[in-house]
């Protein structure tokens, strides 16, 4: 067949010397030119052009650009550039024509035609000018048809749960919803009658949770700090137990109180859900009169079955009279949280109100209130279930539901659990579940919009009435870079319909999906350049019809943000820093877009405070911190801050608003006190700093100082035969990760994908992947805290930043407890700077000074104590006469034995001092409720004061020392202390320290 370029070969002949062959010579010369980079736009390295037509008297030049011309971002100096280079190539003869840049390629029988006879119509795409997004455009410019038209209600629209404790942002995404998702999951293979993922595992990890740990730490919460309800249709929560309370079944935990009317279909809870069962159709709903009388008409209890960190679900029916303010609220650790639900919409689904802390008594529970603030008469509030937690995946494909958390699963069988229709969860009709989960995301958004279904645009959709503004869905990619570099950002969008119709049912042009794609990708790529990798590779805007893209009846993207099968983007994937900031990124480009939809000045929401610490003056605890600004963001200045509380058992507070960096709270004796602190602004709420306690016996207190604030991917090595992710020294998660599925076993970069059961270089294992990894939590000072508490002693805290820039003076206390915990010296890959070191030189500075104050008295534990100070990167030893060492041997009185000291996390004592040691064990496995210490220190005496204080049963090396004279007291341990398995034996020791310190 010939191809459609055939028509460059054609040189029809025109009444001017110039003829369309020549034309379409000098425009390659300038195509080959500008790949070569000698000109600002520089198009992608497959453009090409298609044909071209002169037209001598109309006096204009029309050039068909192939679609390529897409795939690269462009800008309004970029059309100026492709207009005025090729003119100069063109030379004097075309000077007075016009010049018109068309992209995308039309149809095969419209190219032969025009090809043949150089005759109209001829349909391209768009203008080259047209692939500029109008957030960067000019206004007179403006293509109207993107942006979206607002009605004249839009500005009080009601979103559907509003968090009563939180400030609506002015310049974040209050009233905004977003439609998100992360990737595959865990699905049923007919073909092989087992449950699988739907990648390979790569390099520690699999796409299918890969996403995942960006979606639900980061970027998740990043959007709902900003305002915005965020909707999955998978599982949001890693909590694998669950408990439903419902009015139907047996009601445990079930109240009424007034008079409650039987209202029509609801849900009900069964252990397992087989084909095409629908969990909200097979139950009941309730319903009863809405007043202003602050009355909790229905309770659902935990029974005293709930404890730990727990999602919260509510449903409801939606009614014609449904009230928009339905008041829930949720009693937790003797807290309470208060939100309101938008009943005219969302019914007959999980609705999800925030994740709490639950102490497993009884008096946990949810409330629903009959309140209204509507004037309208006769409103009913409606409820069904409350579920607590993800729970276990109990829908049943082939002979057996998945056996895994219901996070893990593909969106197919939770939407399934969540009420969709059966021609959302399963499009195939359950032949097919692969297909079934990746296209039941899409069709999820047009269920909850009520918009018309894609693949079944006949079928009715009475949808669930929300109002979403935007749809993200993050991928990771395949593919291998054929030199050191990452495959880099691919972004997918889709500038039509199913039906190959240009706009949504708002009349809203589709185009507006490319200027999406652009302000995300660009977003990630200009902050990834400054942050991590100065050519990290920005890859096509594709106009593609995948289902995630073209579903979706409202603006939507899918992102490719690297390739989980190129080692160099797991280094930077596996971090996650990395994953931190990429969530932000493209937060901040979804901001970007929303903001200039709804034409309002952004704000994004600041960087969580610094230097925290925690003083004490007779009866009141004082609180600093300082701001800490975004280089890469002007907009993202804290303007006040908010100051969360936790006392004993009971739950964190709703949060103290206060526009100064320094805050006072009175403190009751005795009791054990935590804080955090988020700065703020018009845009949203920042992460919260690390948790420091602190308890006041009216004693003098110890400082506990938090120095590790480290986080990381695990370490690598790089070799011409052997590449891959070590299984020692690993990284350090932040919080809990949900990726790792096993240590890797193939770590020949020759080695070849078969399949996704022998995916050759970076195939890992499969044991670790339903344990949720505990990294760095940053509430370690409890820990330490609580074994002070024990022995009525007072104590505050604060972090190694506020030592360093002398906020926090170590002088002012007899005791100094300092968590190193799995600090350690860590190269940065973007710069080859080192972070995250032990001592850092001010620090060294400090603890020096109060080692040589009299009585003072020290406390250090941590894995890498001892090697990260005495050894350099290159293992090798530093010297007797280095600084570090020196400042070892004299300030903490230690000699560095190195790293890899136990492997057992077993320990004995001998020193009569310190009976505490036997039996004690320290957390060696993943799968334990603290972080796993993977590398211990071995510490001997340095000089004749000082005694070894306890010893690793595994290799009968030191694990800590004792220093004592007449002034001074040191004890040094070379695991951290947060990490004893056991209370009772971390208060033991700690008492034991107490005793040598005070004796």
């Amino acid at each position: 067949m010939k191809r459609i370029f055939f028509c460059l070969l054609l040189l029809p002949i025109f009444s001017f010397a110039q003829t369309k062959s020549d034309a379409i010579i000098k425009f390659k010369v300038y195509l080959e030119k500008a790949k070569n980079k000698e000109f600002h736009y520089v198009p992608d390295s497959s453009a090409k052009l298609e044909t071209a037509q002169i037209q001598p008297k109309s006096k204009r030049v029309n050039f068909f650009l192939g679609k390529q011309f897409e795939y690269t971002p462009v800008r309004n100096e970029d059309v100026e550039d492709l207009y005025h280079q090729v003119r100069d190539i063109l030379g004097k003869a075309y000077q007075s024509y016009d010049l018109k840049f068309y992209v995308g390629k039309t149809s095969e029988k419209e190219m032969v035609r025009f090809a043949k006879k150089q005759r109209w119509p001829i349909t391209p795409k768009c203008e080259f000018k047209d692939l500029v997004p109008n957030y960067l455009r000019s206004e007179h410019n403006i293509d109207e048809s993107r942006n979206i038209v607002h009605a004249e209600n839009d500005s009080i629209k009601i979103p559907l749960v509003i968090n009563l404790g939180n400030q609506p942002t002015k310049n974040g995404l209050s009233n905004k919803t977003i439609a998100l998702w992360n990737s595959h999951g865990w699905y049923y293979e007919q073909s092989l009658d087992r449950w699988e993922w739907q990648r390979a595992r790569l390099f520690q990890t699999v796409e299918d949770l890969l996403p995942t740990s960006f979606v639900l730490p980061y970027l998740a919460p990043m959007l709902e700090n900003a305002g915005a309800n965020v909707l999955l249709p998978r599982e949001r929560d890693i909590q694998s137990e669950s408990l439903v309370v419902d009015n139907d079944g047996d009601r445990k935990g079930y109240k009424e109180e007034g008079v409650v009317f039987a209202g029509g279909e609801g849900f009900l809870q069964k252990n397992i859900y087989n084909d095409n069962e629908l969990p909200f159709q097979l139950g009941t709903s309730r319903k009863f009169k809405a007043n202003h009388h602050d009355k909790e008409v229905i309770t659902w209890s935990t029974q005293g079955k709930v404890k730990g960190d727990y999602s919260v679900y509510v449903s409801y029916a939606t009614l014609e009279n449904s009230v928009n303010d339905a008041k829930y609220t949720v009693y937790h650790q003797n807290q309470k949280k208060e939100f309101l639900v938008n009943q005219t919409m969302g019914g007959g689904t999980w609705v999800y109100l925030g994740t709490f802390e639950f102490n497993g008594h009884p008096s946990e529970k949810v409330t629903l209130s009959s309140k209204t603030h509507s004037k309208t008469p006769n409103l009913m509030v409606t409820s069904d279930a409350v579920r607590f937690g993800g729970g276990v995946g109990n829908i049943q494909r082939g002979t057996s539901t998945s056996h895994r958390p219901r996070f893990m699963e593909g969106a197919r069988y939770h939407l399934q659990y969540s009420g969709a229709p059966v021609n959302v969860f399963t499009p195939n009709e359950n032949k097919n579940d692969y297909k079934d989960d990746y296209q039941s995301r899409g069709e999820w958004v047009n269920w909850l919009t009520g918009s018309t279904y894609a693949l079944n645009p006949d079928i009715e959709n009475k949808g669930l009435n929300i109002p979403i503004d935007l749809a993200v869905a993050l991928h990771t990619d395949a593919g291998i870079s054929e030199s050191d570099t990452t495959k880099g950002t691919l972004m997918i969008y889709s500038s039509t319909d199913m039906d190959k119709e240009t706009k949504f049912s708002s009349n809203q042009s589709r185009y507006t999906n490319r200027d999406l794609a652009d302000l995300i990708q660009t977003q990630i790529v200009e902050d990834l350049r400054v942050t991590h990798d100065s050519i990290w590779n920005r890859r096509e805007l594709w106009d593609k019809r995948y289902s995630e893209a073209v579903y979706p009846n409202v603006p939507s993207v899918l992102i490719e943000l690297l390739s989980h099968q190129n080692f160099k983007d797991m280094q930077y994937a596996l971090d996650p820093k990395f994953r931190f900031d990429v969530s932000r990124s493209i937060y901040k480009g979804i901001l970007k877009y929303i903001a200039y939809q709804n034409n309002y000045e952004y704000v994004v929401s600041p960087l969580k405070p610094t230097h925290f610490s925690i003083g004490l003056e007779k009866h009141k605890a004082i609180l600093k911190w300082k701001p800490q600004f975004d280089p890469l963001e002007k907009s993202a200045n804290p303007t006040h801050y908010k100051v969360y509380t936790q006392v004993e058992k009971e739950g964190w507070d709703v949060g103290t608003i206060v526009k100064d960096t320094v805050f006072e709270v009175k403190v009751t004796k005795g009791k054990l006190y935590q804080f955090k602190v988020t700065a703020a602004n018009d845009g949203g709420e920042s992460f919260p700093t690390e948790e420091l306690a602190m308890a006041n016996f009216h004693n003098d207190p110890v400082l506990i100082v938090n120095a590790f604030d480290r986080i990381g991917g695990p370490t690598y090595v790089e070799s011409e035969n052997y590449t891959g992710f070590t299984s020692e020294n690993d990284g350090v998660p932040d919080g809990i990760d949900v990726s790792f599925t096993g240590k890797q076993y193939d770590y020949n970069p020759n080695s070849e994908w078969l399949d996704d059961d022998t995916p050759g270089h970076g195939g890992s294992y499969a044991d670790a992947e339903t344990i949720l990894v505990r990294g760095n939590t940053h509430d370690f000072t409890k820990i330490h805290g609580k074994a002070l508490l024990y022995y009525q002693r007072s104590f505050v805290s604060c972090n190694r930043k506020a030592v360093e820039d002398g906020i926090v003076n170590l002088n002012d206390y007899q005791i100094v407890d300092i968590m190193l915990g799995e600090q350690k010296s860590t190269l940065r890959s973007f710069d080859n700077k080192l972070e995250y070191q032990c001592f850092t030189p001010k620090f060294k500075v400090s603890i020096h000074e109060f080692t040589k104050k009299p009585q003072s008295k020290l406390l250090i534990s941590g894995a890498f104590v001892g090697s990260d100070l005495v050894f350099s990167q290159d293992g090798k030893h530093k010297g007797r006469k280095h600084k570090d060492v020196i400042f070892a041997h004299s300030a903490l009185h230690f000699k560095s034995r190195g790293s890899h000291a136990d492997r057992t996390g077993n320990l004995y004592n001998v020193h009569p001092a310190f009976n505490s040691f036997k039996d004690l064990t320290y957390a060696k496995n993943i799968d334990t409720h603290l972080y796993a210490v993977e590398a211990v220190d071995a510490l001997d005496p340095y000089d004749s004061n000082t005694e070894v204080i306890g010893r690793y049963l595994g290799s009968n090396k030191s694990a800590g020392i004792a220093f004592k004279d007449e002034q001074n007291k040191v004890i040094v341990i070379g695991f951290p202390f947060e990490t004893i398995n056991l209370e009772i034996k971390r208060i033991e020791l700690m008492g034991e320290i107490l005793q040598f310190f005070e004796k």
